[in-house]
């Protein structure tokens, strides 16, 4: 008889989800607990990383050493992208995606104190606590659900927002607690199972549980991202790094020294920033000191990797995030260097010559379209996923318009 390895973190809530999926397939498993970073780290602040391994990562390193044929996450948990050798092989349609404002016996939210601190881990649930209330302060509370609790029953907090998945998953829906209006995070609720790619059984048995099934997408993309849905990958763009010896390449990076700020506006960009910086003979420790920002946090995660320090990162992933960004900073003795796509939007330059800031666009690379042999038949899919202006004119070169509905 089959028997799944399954890899979760070691929380009662994570056994509780373990459970969920591997009770609706019926199927024999062992589970394989690991305490992850995110585990363990109970100081480190949730708020600036969202799509990152922080939760997951050691669970995933144990599948992709075939130690577990399959992780289970909270599916809002999985990092973007998605390590090398993974693949999502499904998400489930998982409980409620709300939120609750969990208060201690007998309190009610209109009457507690004026300054009452709210326990929170994120900014967009912050917004909303604010919003009902601008009177109480949001502070950032780590641990388990177990953990969290208590630090409001001893009167750490006064409150404390908690995702209605969690509560419905352990059996405390019977707590204090009150509904929180607004949009939850993206897959709240939802739990993801990933494995190795190529693990064509484990696919196949976990296809059951997979409520994606029932949608498909076309993503043009570069690099496919998981979501809730079948998606087919056709990447109809590609990057071409110009030549490094290019006189307006050179004089520009003859100013590494003394640019402040360098921004940076894609995964893409910073690929190639980082090759060309090497070329020139500099490496990341002549970025120290300066403010480095990122347009997106997937941007940002890239340029952590290559060991840069991200500064600040425009959650608006735009050139107008960038300049809603800038707008904040005091730029009159800056030199803000722009490495860029040849076919980027003008808007973020021209923010700045508005402004009278001293600055220097590279060109770095050309975002090419690629050659299709074989159109795919578009009418299969339920929608059609752009990444940028450039996949847009691609495709409209490939395929004319897209089929209405």
């Amino acid at each position: 008889m089959m028997q799944v390895k399954v890899g979760a973190r070691s929380s009662a809530l994570s056994r509780k989800q373990v459970e969920e999926v591997m009770g609706d397939l019926g199927v024999d498993y062992v589970a394989k607990w690991t305490v992850t970073r995110g585990d363990r780290d109970k100081v480190s602040s949730l708020r600036p990383m969202d799509k990152t391994d922080f939760f997951t990562r050691e669970v995933d390193e144990r599948v992709l050493k075939g130690e577990c044929d399959v992780g289970i996450h909270s599916a809002k948990d999985l990092p973007e992208p998605l390590p090398e050798g993974l693949k999502v092989f499904a998400l489930t349609k998982g409980v409620s995606s709300g939120d609750s404002l969990v208060m201690r016996k007998g309190e009610r939210f209109e009457i507690l104190k004026r300054g009452a601190l709210i326990g929170s881990s994120s900014k967009r649930r912050d917004r909303v606590v604010v919003g009902l209330r601008p009177d109480l302060r949001c502070v950032e509370v780590r641990g388990t659900i177990e953990e969290r609790l208590e630090a409001l029953d001893r009167g750490d907090v006064d409150g404390l927002v908690v995702a209605d998945a969690a509560l419905i998953r352990l059996g405390l829906t019977g707590l204090n607690r009150m509904e929180l209006p607004g949009k939850s995070a993206p897959l709240q609720g939802k739990l993801a199972v990933v494995g190795r790619e190529g693990n064509l059984e484990m696919e196949s048995l976990f296809r059951k549980v997979d409520a994606r099934k029932n949608r498909k997408a076309l993503y043009l993309g570069l690099s496919p991202k998981h979501f809730q849905k079948e998606v087919t990958h056709l990447p109809l763009i590609e990057i071409i790094p110009r030549s490094f010896d290019r006189f307006d390449i050179c004089s520009a990076f003859a100013d590494i020294p003394e640019y402040t700020h360098i921004i940076f506006t894609s995964k893409s960009g910073v690929e190639v920033f980082f090759a060309c910086l090497k070329e020139k003979g500099y490496s990341v420790e002549d970025l120290k000191g300066k403010e480095i920002l990122a347009i997106g946090k997937v941007t940002a995660k890239y340029l952590e990797e290559q060991g840069a320090e991200v500064t600040k990162i425009a959650e608006t992933e735009t050139q107008e995030g960038m300049i809603h960004l800038l707008n904040l900073e005091d730029l009159k003795k800056a030199y803000v260097f722009l490495p860029q796509s040849s076919r980027a939007r003008c808007a973020l330059v021209q923010s700045l010559i508005l402004r009278g800031v001293r600055h220097q666009r590279c060109d770095l690379y050309d975002t090419v379209h690629r050659q299709i042999h074989v159109k795919p038949d578009l009418h299969p899919f339920d929608e059609i996923i752009f990444t940028s202006p450039s996949t847009v004119d691609a495709f409209e070169k490939v395929f004319g318009r897209a089929p209405k509905g």
